[in-house]
């Protein structure tokens, strides 16, 4: 029996339909599955920029702290370089008068001793502040922030402490020890680079490279506390003596 041609294309139209509506729910499908991936990692690109963000901001809180106290640093140096100065000529004064009384009185043993033995002190505490002078100059002095120069100025340092006062040596030492670990980082920034890749570089500070850094605040506490100590001490044998 023969179909009718009108039944033929009315079954190809149906089935065309068919296709037709089977290729857009699939298409369909597939877009909503894709649009769910797109707007998951959109998510969570949004999380973790809102979380860089905050991280940058707690690193330009932390510079801003640290150039605070880098400056009020710098302020206590020179009024203690300024006191020092003041010391020693007072001292150096001190010193002239007690060697005036110590010529006139060559028949006097017993204060031609305590004479010598105030001398020797004043001398001992002219020493100290010169020495003192000299560690608020690397007090107050920036280390380069080149490789080479800082090897130089770091070697150049230590060899003035152990001169001037050993017990600061070792954490030259250890300044020393850590510092191509801190310009291996410096030196790995990122030319021509993007905001992030900057924080990635940023977010790469290691252990080692903030080993320098701290070591280099320790050994400025170091001298500060000395120096302090140092003008006490003097303070104190002028009490003495006067």
């Amino acid at each position: 029996m023969k179909i009718p041609s009108y039944i033929s294309y009315l079954l190809i139209l149906i089935v065309a339909v068919g296709l037709f509506l089977s290729g857009y729910y699939l298409s369909r499908y597939q877009l909503e599955g894709q649009l769910s991936i797109n707007t998951a990692e959109l998510e969570e690109a949004r999380s973790r920029n809102i979380e860089l963000t905050s991280r940058i901001r707690v690193l330009e809180d932390r510079v801003l702290q640290l150039e605070s106290e880098k400056i009020n640093l710098a302020v206590e140096a020179e009024k203690l370089n300024q006191e020092l100065s003041k010391l020693i000529e007072e001292l150096e004064d001190k010193g002239k008068e007690i060697a005036k009384i110590n010529s006139s009185c060559a028949g006097c043993y017993r204060e031609l001793s305590d004479i010598k033995d105030n001398l020797r002190k004043l001398a001992l505490a002219i020493d100290k502040l010169r020495q003192d002078k000299e560690l608020l100059v690397i007090l107050k002095s920036e280390p380069p922030q080149n490789r080479t120069e800082a090897k130089i100025y770091w070697n150049d340092t230590r060899a003035g402490l152990y001169r001037i006062n050993p017990n600061l040596v070792p954490t030259v030492d250890t300044i020393i020890y850590y510092l191509d670990y801190y310009f291996d980082w410096v030196e790995s920034f990122p030319r021509d680079a993007s905001p992030e890749q900057v924080c990635n570089w940023i977010f790469s500070y290691t252990t080692e490279a903030r080993e320098y850094e701290s070591a280099i605040s320790k050994l400025r506490d170091e001298i500060y506390l000395t120096v302090l100590t140092d003008v006490g001490e003097v303070l104190r044998i002028m009490e003495e003596i006067s």
